[in-house]
């Protein structure tokens, strides 16, 4: 019964990491190259809700926001699912060596 809570706590260690990273390259992209794309996600998200809804809402916008977060957390899960997989794949990995 421990290997499996072993290969549990594993596990979700791996999504955590991996969604913590990600969620931090997302954010650290944002603001290192805000300069060089011409303005951050905010921006970008209200250009493309002003383009295809015309809604007229500037970037500081509490719509704009819940669209940010949201695209957040849509790439924190993903991060997380990657961080899961290569967990187990190291977890496998390092169990047949320990056979």
């Amino acid at each position: 019964m421990e290997d499996g809570s072993r290969a549990k706590r594993f596990l979700k260690g791996g999504a955590v990491v991996g969604g913590i990273i990600s969620l931090a390259i997302a954010l650290l992209m944002d603001t290192m190259y805000a300069d060089t794309l011409q303005g951050t996600w905010r921006d970008a998200i209200a250009k493309d809700l002003n383009t295809f809804l015309s809604l007229g809402l500037s970037s500081g916008s509490v719509i704009v926001y819940l669209f940010f977060f949201f695209i957040l957390g849509l790439l924190t899960a993903f991060g997380s699912l990657m961080g899961f997989i290569f967990s187990f794949f190291l977890y496998k990995f390092f169990g047949m060596l320990s056979k």
